[in-house]
């Protein structure tokens, strides 16, 4: 279907002349234009503030050699999968600062590559997966046959996994997905093309609070807002994952399925 379409659009623009697109039209386009540059920049410094944490899970000082050696590859592998993320992220935001969309052929040209860009931007977080599984196999320095090592690998992956679900389900729509696809529909309306009604959703907080402070301090009420939820979201995700695993810890204790000092003995060979 999206084939499709790309090819009408494209059928629209090779004619004698390009069609000029109102400057209300253009207008609105700028909108979530605007927003997803915002956003770019805000992530862009998240990422910046974040990278050191993330990189302090990578056990470099381990005195294993072996595990050294794997350390310092999977951090290189890391910095290597950003580096290469983040040049697509600052081609796009080169893009977005380009003014000229007056034509169906610039349409054409924003429409696709946003959508690529989002796909790729998934894709982004998807590579993690392999290096949290990694990651996790360094905890236990790759013993399985040591007590409770294996409940220690699930539950490191298990939080990797938790946290790229939320980041895909809910950080990329509201940080790109609702700007991209307001922009797609804008495009198809345009030119012509058949799109189903925008879904009437109410109002989750983020967006409650997004309008608050960009109304109160304008686009630095947005960057304010994206990192408050940012934070908050860390550590409640961390708050939940430590109360269910105490959970877990206290009703096994209670029934004799964990032996807390064996497992505090798992624990301490991990530091």
């Amino acid at each position: 279907m999206e084939l499709e379409n790309f090819k009408e659009l494209w059928n629209k623009d090779t004619g004698h002349g390009s069609p000029e697109i109102s400057l209300e039209k253009q207008k609105e386009i700028h909108s979530p234009l605007e927003m997803l540059k915002v956003n770019m920049q805000t992530e862009f410094w998240l990422m910046i503030i974040t990278l050191p944490l993330l990189l302090t899970g990578v056990p470099l000082a381990s005195a294993d050699s072996n595990i050294k050696t794997i350390s310092i590859f999977v951090t290189i592998l890391t910095v290597a999968v950003i580096i290469y993320f983040y040049s697509r992220f600052l081609k796009l935001y080169k893009l977005l600062g380009k003014n000229s969309i007056n034509t169906n052929y610039d349409l054409f040209n924003l429409r696709t590559q946003l959508l690529i860009s989002k796909e790729i931007y998934i894709s982004y977080y998807i590579a993690y997966i392999p290096l949290g599984f990694l990651l996790s196999l360094i905890k236990i320095n790759f013993h399985f046959d040591r007590e409770y090592n294996l409940a220690i690998f699930g539950i490191s992956l298990l939080i990797t996994l938790l946290l790229i679900a939320f980041i895909i389900k809910y950080w990329i729509y509201y940080m790109y997905g609702r700007y991209i696809d307001d922009v797609v529909r804008l495009v198809d309306e345009l030119n012509g093309i058949e799109v189903s009604p925008k879904p009437e959703k109410k109002m989750t907080w983020f967006e409650c609070s997004q309008r608050f402070f960009m109304n109160k301090m304008g686009i630095k009420g947005n960057i304010l807002n994206t990192i408050i939820w940012f934070v908050s979201m860390y550590f409640l995700i961390i708050l939940l994952l430590t109360v269910v695993l105490l959970i877990i810890i206290i009703v096994g204790a209670k029934f004799d399925f964990l032996d807390i000092g064996s497992l505090q003995r798992a624990l301490n060979k991990l530091n």
